[in-house]
């Protein structure tokens, strides 16, 4: 039987600080419709996103914790793009993330009578493809120039070089 009164967040006063701070001053502007881009990337790297050169970044991205987003030169984010990051989510450069795609690196221990968190960071590396409403669960690697199709759930790594299709991976032959 559950007993989720005994859940715990382990959130430190520092931490809820940042969160509260966040949700209602960062959050609220930079989902303001108004706000380009470029002022939109200054807010998140003000609430200490790791942002390389040449993000371009869609409306209606969703972000629960900026400073644990690390993002590298060159990459597009699909608008609705939804980024649960309690852990460190890190994407490489040339990375592109297609429009309704989830990123998510929290979770929690179904075996644990009061759902305890089973947080695990995520890795996207250089040149890889989250297609159209694919899904990436805790403590995946998507390999280097490794492609995810639309609609996938990533539940375990995928090499370099690499398809998740059909719920298999296969190889495929480098970019042209």
């Amino acid at each position: 039987m559950r007993k989720l009164l005994l859940f715990k967040s382990h959130q430190t006063f520092t931490s809820i600080l940042a969160i509260l701070s966040w949700r209602l001053l960062g959050r609220p502007l930079f989902n303001s419709w108004i706000l380009p881009a470029a002022l939109r990337i200054i807010i998140l790297k003000s609430w200490r996103s790791k942002i390389g050169r040449g993000l371009i970044l869609r409306k209606r991205v969703r972000i629960h914790f900026p400073w644990n987003l690390e993002i590298g030169d060159d990459c597009w984010i699909g608008e609705e793009v939804w980024f649960i990051n309690h852990e460190k989510i890190k994407i490489g450069s040339n990375v592109c993330i297609s429009q309704r795609s989830i990123i998510c690196s929290g979770g929690h221990d179904y075996r644990s009578e009061s759902l305890e968190y089973a947080h695990k960071p995520i890795e996207i590396k250089d040149g890889a493809w989250i297609c159209l409403d694919a899904k990436v669960l805790p403590g995946v690697t998507i390999g280097e120039c490794s492609v995810v199709s639309a609609g996938e759930v990533v539940r375990k790594s995928i090499p370099d070089l690499s398809m998740l299709v059909g719920g298999l991976i296969r190889p495929i032959d480098a970019p042209k």
